[in-house]
């Protein structure tokens, strides 16, 4: 998976969060990489189902939360994630919501990773956040991912 290519050795140890999960993918691979937990949220109840029956039949640290991304992410309170991947329906249109849901209410220590795939060739992201940079685009075909890091914590102190 191109991503975990990119995020290299950073994925050991980190806590992952993986938002509009689908099956879980993401969340499992990135367990299997040496994340320490993964926490994926998606809508479906089935889906959300499905990845809670694997991770236990698998015993990895897996956590699957059946919501809306939006009604979740102010909920994860003190969940630190150094990793988020964002894979959201592309007909959703709510870039902008999802990047300032995510730089106002998720605690991330500096030089967390957030990454958001969209597109190819659309530049859904218009707005100025306060501590998310976007640092790089990497294309696959018709799937585009834009990847921010933090670059002010707010003073965070995050043990691990």
């Amino acid at each position: 998976m191109g991503f975990f290519n990119i995020v290299g050795a950073r994925i050991e140890g980190a806590r992952f969060l993986d938002l509009f999960a689908g099956s879980g993918v993401f969340s499992f691979e990135a367990v299997s990489r040496g994340a320490s937990s993964s926490t994926a949220i998606e809508q479906d109840r089935r889906s959300v189902a499905t990845i809670t029956r694997l991770a236990k039949e698998w015993d990895v640290p897996v956590t699957a939360i059946a919501s809306d991304v939006f009604v979740e992410i102010p909920r994860l309170g003190n969940g630190f994630f150094d990793v988020i991947y964002a894979d959201p329906p592309y007909a959703l249109g709510r870039y902008d919501e999802l990047l300032a849901a995510i730089d106002r209410a998720v605690a991330l220590p500096d030089a967390a990773i957030v990454a958001i795939e969209h597109q190819r060739r659309s530049e859904p992201f218009t707005i100025k956040t306060t501590r998310l940079k976007q640092t790089r685009r990497a294309e696959y075909g018709e799937v585009w991912i834009t990847l921010f890091e933090v670059t002010q914590s707010r003073g965070l102190e995050v043990a691990r």
